[in-house]
């Protein structure tokens, strides 16, 4: 009877600590406040959204977020965008989470997605990003986190030898 005590509450206290620490590891968010109703602009020399900050909104996992921000269509449909940076010293790939807000505070939408795909993106390397909601009427504010980061390994393009 003790054995099993103490195996449901060894089995307890590791399900809390993994709740735990999920949680703080998705503490941290950039945030934009109301919907623009613009499409961004792009320079014609670099390539890269006018109005960009040059310090990230967030770094975590060994990547920055540059330039978040939301914006609503002539048509009513709300997309997130921005730009993600490897600043680690691995080529990795990374898992973004967008949600919408109502003025009240609640998540009205949430989007996982992966800017490169099943590609690992290397250090130094930014990438662009956005992520449509479609309509989304009753959002007023956006915010992003980084999920975590991975290693692909791209077996599509790997060299095809036979023994």
């Amino acid at each position: 009877m003790r054995r099993i005590c103490a195996t449901v509450l060894a089995v307890g206290l590791l399900l809390l600590a993994c709740g735990c620490a999920s949680s703080r590891r998705a503490g941290k968010a950039c945030f934009s406040a109301g919907a623009a109703t613009k499409q961004p602009t792009a320079d014609s020399t670099s390539g890269e959204l006018k109005g960009a900050p040059a310090t990230p909104c967030l770094e975590q996992h060994g990547f920055a977020v540059f330039g978040f921000r939301a914006i609503r269509s002539s048509y009513g449909q709300l997309s997130v965008v921005g730009e993600i940076k490897n600043t680690g010293s691995a080529a990795r790939g990374v898992e973004l989470q967008a949600s919408l807000r109502d003025t009240s505070g609640r998540i009205v939408a949430v989007g996982h997605f992966c800017p490169a795909s099943n590609r690992n993106i290397v250090p130094g390397e930014s990438w662009p990003f956005t992520y449509s909601f479609g309509r989304q009427e009753d959002a007023t504010g956006a915010e992003l986190r980084i999920v975590g980061s991975f290693r692909t390994t791209d077996i599509l393009n790997a060299p095809f030898t036979t023994p």
